[in-house]
């Protein structure tokens, strides 16, 4: 900061209070700052000389004296005074900014119960907002290699079955007592008001605990037969199930039922929604789930022994579907229920035939397979049945595999009007008619 004051044509430079003026009948000497001179003329250039010997200008010494008589010593110092004042106010400022932020950015406070640190904080931490941020992105998701499992007795399960926790989000202490405290070493634990925080907008029940893990592979999960039980040799193949609902139901059916697996195709919505997690009840961590799978691995995940079966809601009379003895003649595909007439790689379905026809599509010949009500044996070795999605149906590759393994279509006899059952309805169903017979081949 520097104060110009122009006195005829002297020029007196006021520096801030760290320079120094020197004023005295003879020259002007300056710190730091070399006062401007204006050139007007020759003569004044040869003025403006500066003396070797003296070290001194010309200008400045005529400079100063007219500068001795216009400015007195007190306007000198009122205004060194002033530029002083404006100095200690711009450092009083920036001292305050520093210490506002200071406060602002307070060290974490964290609390003890028995063993476990935790640190309580509010809605609007930056945390928190990441939370909501993860919780609704998929993506995000996917690229930081996370899942969300919310409730007490989900993250229970998750730590039991060895997935790695990250952060653990929770309202009150007591809930927090209730983990399994030997499993929380090397989780950040956050005490906030989840009820307070809107974490999903279309669920408006409240959530008392939710818990950050890294992404689990079924490979490294554990799965005790003390806490699931001995396995049965019964695997639910789950076909281009887009409904999240829907799948996650299906999964708790198949830990219910004792299933040995659950093999999901890559028409499948993912296995790690929170709509899935929420309907499925734990089931992610009591038995494999593999995901993403074509149909040739598929072929690999089950043993050269196994037999695959398809559910088929084919409407009908109760009385023509246990008294015939032969297979129904083949009908366009569409017409047994969960059936897809197109290939499952292809993205653009058409379950009329008309339509097909538009699009330039072929229609395919389904397998021809013995039907029979699903009450009647079915069960051997080692036995996998396919629950295809209600929109699209089960695929040709589901009924080829059938075919191949000599399977059968499993049939649910219903009353005149019943349109068909909910997959997951279904699938219920059957798992369980499956563990009445494999349970009943044990006793024998």
């Amino acid at each position: 900061m520097a104060t110009l004051m122009r006195c005829m044509r002297g020029v007196c430079t006021i520096l801030e209070p760290t320079l120094t003026v020197r004023i005295s009948n003879r020259y002007v000497r300056t710190v730091r700052c070399r006062p401007p001179t204006v050139s007007t003329s020759n003569e004044e250039e040869k003025e403006d000389s500066i003396d070797l010997k003296s070290g001194v200008k010309n200008e400045q010494c005529k400079g100063a004296e007219r500068l001795k008589h216009a400015c007195s010593p007190s306007a000198m110092e009122s205004m060194l005074n002033t530029t002083r004042k404006v100095s200690e106010s711009h450092h009083e400022k920036t001292t305050s900014k520093q210490a506002s932020r200071g406060l602002s950015s307070k060290p974490p406070c964290f609390h003890q119960v028995e063993s476990l640190r935790y640190e309580k904080v509010q809605p609007d931490d930056k945390r928190v907002s990441r939370l909501v941020n993860l919780a609704r992105s998929k993506k995000l998701r996917e690229q930081q290699g996370k899942i969300l499992l919310e409730g007490r007795r989900l993250v229970c399960d998750a730590l039991e079955a060895g997935v790695s926790p990250l952060v653990v989000f929770f309202s009150t202490a007591e809930r927090l007592q209730e983990l399994p405290v030997n499993k929380l070493a090397h989780a950040s634990l956050v005490k906030v008001k989840l009820e307070d925080v809107r974490i999903w907008p279309d669920v408006d029940a409240a959530v008392d605990m939710i818990a950050v893990f890294k992404h689990p592979e079924v490979s490294q999960l554990l799965f005790s037969e003390e806490k699931c039980g001995k396995a049965l040799p019964l695997t639910l193949i789950c076909d281009n199930v887009r409904d999240p609902g829907n799948l996650g139901a299906m999964l708790c059916c198949a830990a219910a039922a004792g299933c040995h697996s659950v093999l999901l195709t890559t028409g499948c919505v993912d296995v790690w929604e929170p709509k899935v997690l929420r309907a499925a009840m734990g089931a992610h961590f009591r038995l494999p789930i593999i995901p993403s799978l074509s149909w040739s691995d598929i072929q690999f995940h089950l043993p050269p022994s196994a037999t695959v079966h398809v559910a088929d809601n084919s409407s009908g009379s109760v009385a023509e579907l246990e008294l015939a003895g032969t297979p129904r003649r083949q009908k366009k595909a569409g017409d047994y229920g969960w059936v897809s007439s197109r290939h499952i790689s292809r993205k653009v379905y058409c379950e009329d035939e008309d339509e097909e026809d538009k699009v330039g599509g072929s229609r395919q010949a389904s397998p021809v397979l013995e039907a029979q009500p699903y009450h009647m044996s079915w069960t051997g070795n080692h036995t996998a049945i396919v629950i295809g999605g209600e929109t699209h149906g089960l695929s040709q590759e589901a009924l080829r595999l059938a075919e191949e393994t000599r399977g059968r279509r499993l049939l649910i006899p219903m009353v005149r009007g019943v349109d068909s059952l909910n997959a997951a309805m279904a699938a219920s169903v059957l798992l369980f008619e499956g563990r009445r017979q494999l349970k009943g081949q044990v006793l024998e």
